[in-house]
């Protein structure tokens, strides 16, 4: 299948505030904490024809509970459905592992701006992750798997400090063999579980194990802050260039279209909604806006 996704991603009828019936089909638990729903919107016509960018979020609204804002982590090629990751980690979430299939939320969105796949046409891809950071990289992974043709070598690290917490790893272990005759090479590795039989290493330890080229290769990023500046550091040293570094930051957002202000980083000269100018922002964005990463 082929489709290339609109340069603008708009809100069903340009409204940034337009919510949606979606019904829940499916719900996989995937460690102690995150789950895996899958989603389709009940209206038909919508659900056929909402798309989004890899990399974008929408809001998960539980009506008399509240809403969160929860990156898409399944490939914008499989029209009809989304898929979500989310983790327990508050009252609406917990409320949200509770649902079964069949059950229905509101979304809307989709909101942001996501990374620029179509600009990466023709590169190597390497995807550095670390713990809940992998979901909004599936997306990415697999819209670019979608599209093999367009995309040289991949790489893709996927770390966590358990090996209980290592999010699609059963999935990404059927894919290996597969993966490496596309020249798609995936790595996973834990950083504090002594028990664990693959490999051990924080997610900079394996760039040089990567099958991309320095000077071709987009670099999308996604984790806990305190692994930036090790990450950022060890790219430029094996030679990535800055200008094709990016880093996603869904972490940070709330309402989603930058009224709460709950987002907003930076000084006078360098002010940024990451809902709004993000949440993937390139790595001299990163350097240049002071809490971006705090």
């Amino acid at each position: 299948m082929s489709m290339v996704l609109p340069k603008e991603i708009m809100m069903p009828n340009d409204n940034p505030y337009a919510l949606h019936r979606a019904k829940v089909l499916r719900v996989y638990p995937l460690t102690e904490k995150e789950k895996l729903f899958l989603f389709r919107f009940e209206d038909a016509e919508l659900a056929e024809k909402w798309t989004f960018r890899p990399g974008q979020f929408v809001q998960l609204t539980i009506p008399g509970v509240g809403e969160v804002p929860i990156s898409i982590c399944s490939s914008a090629m499989r029209r009809g459905f989304f898929e979500l990751c989310i983790r327990k980690a508050g009252r609406v979430t917990t409320v949200v592992h509770r649902l079964k299939p069949g059950d229905t939320v509101l979304v809307r969105g989709p909101y942001g701006n996501g990374f620029p796949v179509d600009e990466w046409e023709g590169m190597d891809l390497l995807l550095i992750a670390a713990g809940l950071g992998t979901a909004p990289l599936r997306s990415v992974f697999l819209y670019a798997m979608d599209n093999r043709w367009k995309y040289g070598n991949i790489t893709f690290i996927n770390t966590a400090r358990y090996g209980k917490d290592l999010l699609f790893y059963k999935e990404l272990e059927a894919m290996k063999d597969l993966a490496e005759a596309e020249n798609v090479k995936i790595i996973q590795s834990v950083t504090r579980d002594p028990d664990w039989p693959g490999l051990h290493g924080r997610p900079q330890n394996f760039i040089p194990e990567a099958n991309t080229n320095p000077k071709k290769t987009a670099v999308a990023i996604c984790g806990p802050p305190r692994m930036y500046k090790a990450v950022f550091e060890a790219l430029i040293n094996y030679g990535y260039r800055p200008e094709n570094i990016y880093v996603t930051l869904e972490r940070k957002m709330k309402c989603g279209i930058g009224k709460c202000g709950h987002c907003n980083v930076g000084t006078s000269t360098s002010w940024k909604y990451v809902c709004k100018d993000g949440p993937v922002f390139g790595y001299f964005d990163i350097i240049s806006t002071p809490g971006l990463l705090d």
